[in-house]
Formats: C-alpha cells, sequence, structure tokens
C-alpha cells in the first residue's frame, strides 16, 4: 500500500486526531521558516527574554521586528495544508497544536478552542506580569513615532508581543492540555515541524499505544522511524491527494 493511500486508510478509520503543525505548513503562503536558510534568525541576532525585560533598546527592537513581521503576516493567506487541517476538523473531534506564531490556522477558521499556538501568537500582545491583553497597535503606533510605549493599563506593568521569546518559559497549562490530547488521541498528523524544538517535540513520546503517527515533512525527522506513515514531500501537494469526510 503507497503512503498516501495509508495516509487515506488512517484518516478515515479514526474519529479523534491529533495534528502537530510546523513552520513547514506555512511556507506555501510565503512566510519563510524562521529557522531555513533564508529564515529570520540567520539574519537577526534573537532577543533574549531577560533582556527584553531588563532594556529599553531591547524591547524597542523587538517590537520594530514585530512592527516588521505583522505588516508580512497581513499580506498572506492560509494555504491547502492550514484548509486540510480545518476540514479534518470540522468533521473529526480533536484539535491542532502549533509551532506557528503566524495565526494562520485562526485565519483558516477554525474555533480558537480548537487550536493550541504552543508558542505564542506575533497578532497579539499582553502584560508579562498580569497577562491583560493589549492593543498591539497602540505598540506599533509608539514604534513609528518614537514615542515611549505605553504600560499595562491594568497592572503597570511591561507589555510584550504574545509569543514565547528565547529564554521564556511555555505556558504550562497549554502544554499539559496538550499532553493530555496527545495521551487520549487515536492519530497523530505532524505537518511542517522537524521535530527538534523541545519541549514540543517530546509530545510524540505521550502517544498511546495504539495511537498511528503521520509525519508530513520536507526533511527527515528523528521520529520518521515510529510513524507509520512518512512523507518528506511538499505538504499542499500530500493533502491534495487526500478525502475528507
Amino acid at each position: 500500500m503507497s503512503m498516501i493511500r495509508e495516509f487515506q486508510f488512517l484518516l478515515d478509520s479514526v474519529s479523534n486526531i491529533v495534528f502537530l503543525t510546523g513552520a513547514g505548513i506555512s511556507t506555501n503562503s510565503g512566510l519563510p521558516d524562521f529557522r531555513g536558510d533564508d529564515g529570520f534568525w540567520k539574519t537577526n541576532k534573537p532577543i533574549f527574554f531577560k533582556d527584553f525585560v531588563t532594556s529599553s533598546s531591547k524591547r524597542r527592537d523587538s517590537w520594530k521586528r514585530n512592527l516588521a513581521l505583522h505588516h508580512k503576516l497581513s499580506e498572506i493567506k492560509p494555504n491547502d495544508g492550514h484548509h486540510f487541517v480545518k476540514r479534518v476538523l470540522d468533521q473529526k473531534e480533536g484539535i491542532v497544536i502549533t509551532q506557528n506564531i503566524d495565526a494562520l490556522h485562526e485565519k483558516s477558521g477554525i474555533l480558537k478552542e480548537k487550536i493550541i499556538e504552543i508558542h505564542g501568537n506575533a497578532t497579539k500582545a499582553n502584560c508579562i506580569e498580569c497577562g491583560e491583553i493589549a492593543n498591539i497597535k497602540l505598540f506599533h503606533a509608539a514604534v513609528e513615532n518614537n514615542e515611549v510605549f505605553p504600560s499595562c493599563l491594568k497592572c503597570g506593568g511591561l507589555v510584550k508581543v504574545a509569543t514565547i521569546s528565547f529564554g521564556q518559559s511555555l505556558n504550562m497549562k497549554d502544554f499539559d492540555k496538550a499532553k493530555e490530547l496527545v495521551q487520549n488521541t487515536e492519530l497523530m498528523i505532524v505537518l511542517g515541524s522537524s521535530l527538534q524544538v523541545q519541549p514540543v517535540a517530546s509530545l510524540i513520546n505521550f502517544l498511546g499505544a495504539s495511537a498511528d503517527l503521520v509525519i508530513v515533512n520536507k526533511d527527515p525527522t528523528p521520529f520518521d522511524t515510529l510513524a507509520s506513515v512518512v512523507l518528506h514531500e511538499d505538504i499542499c501537494n500530500v493533502v491534495n491527494q487526500l478525502q475528507v469526510s
């Protein structure tokens, strides 16, 4: 049986699916992989969380980068990979756990409660002290006008784009929820993740003994030998060969 036919068989035979998506699902939308050869981190030194907290210049650099990314994200749209995930989750029980901060799953129409953004969301902002949501446009305006950044309206704390920075702890509530869902799923489908970034890659280890794993990624991953289906191909080409019913 071909890998595509096996993928189709697994898709048809289960009622509960967990997706794990990485940067590779968004490249066909025009967003380069942050860690790829032409990715963001090749030309931009990471701003660590502790530096954001202690340095006003680093905070400004961080918001400048977010403004540039915001412009890019406003131009791109979900691709066939994102729409495939939506169609499946419209028909099956399940969730998408994404490492991406681009909000394209939400743009595709997936209900917010069916998305866990494990690394946050670059289109939103919140206070790092109390968690209060802030208007990200106010911080973009402060960058453009070279003004002082506003503080949190609730507690006066520092406001940051709602992503997990280098050196910043994950939201463990989200991670624990993701782990529980993986433990109870019948099928896990990985789309566009190298499965090398921890602790997200460790979620694979929580799959139940009877659960199946499908990996669709351009390059090999450390977990390929554990998967029932492995396809090192373009995600859109793969999903366009599948039927969702």
